[in-house]
């Protein structure tokens, strides 16, 4: 079929050898440089937006998804050792940012204290981020800390400073940790966020931090695409 051979000449020009997260050309000037119909040219594209090598953005038209056309796929090392994602993401020497989605003070539900040995509606610290790497939506993750370890938490931009470090910071060092990998279809708008359909399968990450003393202070959720991460570890 044509719009297969379409397809081909756009991953072979624009996607193959992309370098960032870059918009492809519209429709209507692939389809006057291919000399097709902006039809073939749609079916050509959705099919490349099956692949999960473009997101079609509203607005905007098809993103290239560097993160996979490049077959890399993020590699996180938070599961076997005591760092960050920004500055694991950073020694890969990948481009970081983050969206705050939530950010204040809640009570803690009854799964919430029991992960952080603490009360029912005791006051925790929740802060939601949307995290990207070259520009892609990598992961959404939700933190929670008991308030009586930093209240001044829910004033500083954590679009710009890594949680992590403003923990170790306030003296607030992960010597232990308790976390879990399991797949899961979301069942929550967050979809949206990482440009899913409801359909895909998602790697939910579960972490619980601990001091010197054994005492939790961070309750951590992350949600990831499966097909966008790896997760890796070394035992010794």
């Amino acid at each position: 079929m044509i719009y297969k051979q379409i397809k081909d000449k756009i991953y072979d020009k624009y996607i193959s050898n992309s370098n960032k997260s870059e918009l492809l050309p519209s429709e209507r000037n692939l389809s006057e440089e291919m000399s097709v119909s902006r039809p073939t040219i749609r079916k050509a594209l959705e099919s490349l937006e099956n692949e999960k090598l473009i997101t079609k953005n509203q607005g905007r038209g098809y993103t290239i998804n560097k993160t996979l056309v490049n077959s890399d796929k993020y590699i996180d090392h938070e599961l076997g050792s005591f760092i960050g994602f920004f500055e694991d993401a950073n020694l890969q020497q990948k481009t970081t940012s983050s969206k705050v989605l939530q950010q204040s003070v809640e009570k803690a539900n009854s799964y919430i204290a029991k992960q952080l040995d603490i009360s029912k509606n005791d006051s925790i610290f929740v802060l939601s981020r949307i995290r990207f790497i070259d520009d892609i939506p990598i992961c959404i993750a939700k933190s929670c800390i008991p308030l009586k370890f930093n209240q001044g938490l829910v004033n500083i931009d954590f679009s710009k400073k890594s949680l992590f470090s403003v923990l170790k910071e306030n003296g607030l060092h992960l010597h232990k940790a308790k976390r879990s990998i399991e797949v899961i279809q979301l069942e929550s708008p967050d979809y949206l966020y990482l440009n899913l359909s409801k359909k895909d399968p998602i790697l939910k990450f579960t972490s619980v931090g601990f001091t010197d003393k054994e005492v939790p202070f961070e309750y951590e959720e992350s949600r990831y695409p499966a097909f966008k991460v790896r997760f890796e570890s070394t035992v010794k």
